[in-house]
């Protein structure tokens, strides 16, 4: 009698206990195991042991309540609190809700054993607790552009001194930036241009799409009127809402009438192709203003400089990109104690420095908790 008491509670523990899913993968990866746990007496597991198991890009959309979940390069977009999930246009059940709980989302095994196989024929099968699956697709950020703006016959903003370009500047700060991504980092990092050279701006965001990059970071220094103005904000793209970032977006974007060739030149960066562009770079917004948001942190607590905060404005210099972009503005040179800081080359290692910290958290949340 005992001994059945002693089985029966050893039955109950097991069958309460937290359950794993075994994920075999067709070449020489090393296999991974998904973790599963009851919840209200169904199977579930964590949202991110898709990113272990499938490299999956995973995005969360609190207002619209819905994770969208990258895959093999395809998406599905899961809703939160319901049983439902899009992929394409067809429209599939898992049987049980996805939950959310205290910040975490939680998907039932239907999804891996049913769903997947499904979805993925080609690449995942499911049989005896184990699923067989193709090498997943790696969307990690990888390679970055890095865009020290101006060059060449446009110096971009000229100091309170008359003596120094931005164009001057941002180069060794870009310069210096790169070193420290490829030394510390496994990025593969791209400049825009690595001498005093004139790119213009279309062509500097074609080269970052042509190069597959993740991410575009465009540096550069201010101007005003008011020699009074100063200090550091990090712009993603958007329509500029006040006049003071209507003021950073006509002196950035008045490049193209003055040095590609007119109004004719404006006219191409306003035609359909950018409009479409400008489309693409929606889809990113959620990203970029993130990124924008890390890189201003960082920056205002790593130098002394007034915080001017994330904005936002329309730069044609952006419009282009097809992956998160932000444009840097690391000081007014118009301004005489700042044009003396961005001169400075400890001051300017320590802005490359920020924001080399601020790319490895962004790119560190974006591959680990996506």
């Amino acid at each position: 009698m005992r001994r059945a008491v002693f089985f029966f509670l050893f039955l109950v523990y097991v069958l309460s206990t937290d359950a794993s899913l075994r994920v075999e993968y067709n070449t020489s990866l090393a296999p991974e195991i998904i973790n599963t746990e009851k919840i209200e007496g169904e199977e579930y597991f964590n949202v991110f042991e898709l990113n272990k198991a499938f490299k999956a890009h995973i995005k969360e959309d609190i207002l619209d309540q819905r994770l969208k979940i990258n895959i093999y390069d395809n998406q599905l977009v899961v809703l939160i609190n319901a049983s439902y999930l899009f992929h394409g246009n067809k429209l599939y059940n898992c049987g049980q809700p996805v939950l959310a709980r205290q910040g975490k989302y939680y998907l039932p095994v239907s999804f891996l054993t049913d769903i997947l196989p499904l979805l993925y024929p080609e690449q995942i099968s499911y049989d005896s607790n184990v699923i067989r699956a193709a090498t997943p697709v790696d969307s990690s950020i990888r390679k970055i552009v890095i865009d020290p703006g101006h060059g060449g016959k446009d110096p971009g903003a000229v100091g309170f001194s008359k003596e120094n370009y931005e164009k001057d500047i941002v180069l060794r700060i870009a310069l210096y930036l790169k070193k420290l991504l490829r030394e510390k980092t496994d990025l593969d990092v791209v400049l825009t241009r690595e001498s005093d050279d004139f790119v213009s701006l279309q062509e500097r965001t074609q080269l970052a799409n042509r190069a597959n990059a993740d991410l575009f970071v465009s540096l550069h220094c201010n101007a005003n009127l008011s020699n009074k103005v100063n200090g550091i904000e990090v712009y993603y793209l958007s329509t500029a809402i006040t006049d003071e970032d209507r003021a950073a977006e006509a002196l950035e974007n008045s490049v193209v009438y003055d040095f590609e060739g007119g109004e004719e030149a404006v006219k191409r960066y306003d035609d359909l192709a950018f409009i479409l562009a400008d489309m693409a770079q929606n889809e990113q917004l959620v990203e970029s203003y993130e990124l924008s948001s890390i890189l201003q942190n960082n920056l205002v607590s790593s130098v002394d400089c007034r915080n001017n905060g994330v904005r936002q404005a329309n730069f044609y210099v952006l419009r282009g990109a097809y992956m998160p972009a932000v444009l840097v503005e690391l000081g007014y040179l118009t301004n005489k104690e700042e044009e003396k800081k961005l001169i400075n080359e400890s001051y300017q290692d320590k802005l490359a420095q920020a924001i080399y910290h601020g790319i490895k958290n962004f790119k560190y949340k974006f591959d680990q908790i996506q």
